[in-house]
């Protein structure tokens, strides 16, 4: 006699050793996410910089008109604008600015520094597309750390700090 009658559904050690092994991958993967997670915000925080400092070159030959940059690391932030009194911004102030770039969108990022040859900002010389002054600026997470130089033949990169703790894709300073 053939038994025509069927088990169907899961056993309680089936059904437990299945949320074990899904939970013993979870495990793994959260951290490796994490740095995930922390690499793409400052990946996207340099190339927005370095898209910003390339733009500004660009910007100031088409207008004929020399734009700065100025840095404030404390409050990681940056500021491209027009100076009083040059091109079509008034000598007596008013807003110049082209653009500000605060930090707030960047979570987990700071700027540990910004030298541009004893100060903290530099400029565009609209005749040649050179920067008045190089430098660099540095972002920052708590594992990772990569730099924008600005070279006084206005070329702008991207570069890692150190191998051990920079960005794939990236060549050391």
């Amino acid at each position: 006699m053939i038994n025509t009658k069927q088990v169907a559904g899961f056993t309680l050690i089936e059904l437990m050793l299945v949320v074990a092994i899904a939970g013993l991958l979870a495990s793994v993967a959260v951290p490796s996410f994490s740095k995930l997670l922390e690499r793409n915000k400052l990946k996207e925080a340099v190339e927005g910089l370095k898209s910003d400092m390339m733009w500004m070159r660009t910007e100031t030959v088409k207008r004929s008109c020399n734009l700065r940059v100025t840095f404030d690391k404390d409050a990681w932030s940056y500021t491209i604008f027009r100076a009083a009194g040059e091109c079509d911004c008034p000598s007596g102030g008013g807003d110049c600015n082209n653009k500000v770039v605060t930090g707030s969108q960047y979570a987990g990022v700071s700027m540990s520094s910004a030298a541009f040859s004893g100060g903290t900002s530099t400029f565009f010389d609209f005749r040649r597309g050179t920067a008045g002054i190089a430098g660099n600026a540095q972002l920052d997470t708590s594992n990772y750390h990569v730099r924008v130089l600005i070279a006084r033949v206005g070329r702008v990169r991207i570069c890692n700090v150190s191998d051990e703790t920079g960005l794939a894709g990236y060549e050391e300073c």
